[in-house]
């Protein structure tokens, strides 16, 4: 090998490790701003079939965010990494395989979000059921889950933050409108909104639950009822703009709600808005449309959920 090459084989293989070392540090940075918040979430759902288990007729709402490959890069930054995205946000492609052969072996009803919708408002909610939902919308989707997803035909709602797409987020890479666009055509995908903008903590708390905005200034501030309700209504016409779509569905970032903007929302355009309150979907509360619960599935709780669905 000549000198030229060697030195050119160097370059690549140090900006390799750069591109590496930036993407952990970029993740533990971003994890210190949530790890308050994060250790206060238990996701463990123990003994959740159990203390359910008079509830014979509810749906299970099952939130996922990352579907990641076991290989070394991910390895490497799991190990060192404090970031929930790659820890308990994060499902292994493996698993994630095994849970949806899981859903059909075991003839699980798995409801589209128009199913959910109806049967929920006509509160006829019989047996037990499914709805698959997806946050964020990075890569690891439409390159790790969706072959999956079609294969076994099973729908599934995705949640797009409309002002991040393209983007990276705590390390993370947001799928593009093109990506985005070719799930949106298969007939069992659902479009539903996560904000346009409106995506981050302050002081360890989503902004949009807490009502504070940072600024171009060192203080911080309020977000008005008319500037959430403007993020809103930008996210809606985006998705109308790249996807010739009306979404219906809407899902809070982190999970944490705002009641003056679900009362606007349930009222101009949104059949379903959900949380990450854990919680069974049933006929018993009327206005559950409005705060749908949801569990937020990690590589470790799915037998607590399977427990009950049997």
């Amino acid at each position: 090998m000549s000198k030229k090459n060697r030195l050119t084989l160097l370059s690549l293989i140090l900006l390799m490790i750069m591109c590496l070392g930036a993407m952990i540090w970029f993740g533990i940075d971003q994890s210190e701003k949530q790890i308050q918040t994060e250790q206060k979430t238990d996701y463990s759902y123990q003994d959740f079939a159990s203390k359910n288990v008079q509830t014979t007729d509810g749906v299970l709402v099952l939130a996922y965010h990352r579907i990641l490959k076991e290989d070394t890069t991910v390895r490497i930054a799991q190990n060192i990494s404090k970031n929930p995205q790659l820890q308990q946000y994060n499902v292994d492609q493996s698993t994630f395989v095994k849970q949806m052969k899981w859903l059909q072996k075991n003839k699980i009803s798995v409801w589209s979000m128009t199913d959910f919708i109806k049967h929920t408002k006509q509160r006829s909610i019989h047996g037990k059921h499914v709805v698959l939902t997806f946050d964020d919308i990075d890569t690891t989707l439409p390159r790790n889950a969706a072959s999956t997803l079609y294969k076994l035909n099973l729908p599934f709602t995705i949640f797009v933050i409309t002002g991040k797409v393209s983007s990276n987020i705590d390390g993370e890479q947001m799928a593009s409108w093109a990506q985005i666009e070719d799930l949106a055509k298969h007939k069992i995908v659902t479009v539903g909104l996560h904000t346009n903008n409106l995506y981050y903590q302050i002081d360890n708390q989503p902004v949009i639950s807490t009502s504070k905005v940072s600024r171009p200034v060192i203080s911080t501030s309020k977000v008005s009822r008319k500037e959430m309700i403007t993020d809103y209504k930008k996210s809606y016409r985006k998705v109308q703009q790249y996807l010739d779509i009306n979404s219906n569905v809407f899902a809070y970032p982190y999970g944490s709600q705002n009641q003056s903007l679900t009362a606007y929302m349930a009222n101009h355009g949104m059949d379903a808005i959900f949380s990450l309150e854990p919680g069974i979907v049933t006929n018993d509360d009327p206005n559950i449309l409005n705060k749908v619960p949801r569990f937020v599935v990690t590589n470790s709780n799915f037998d607590q959920l399977k427990a009950w669905l049997k």
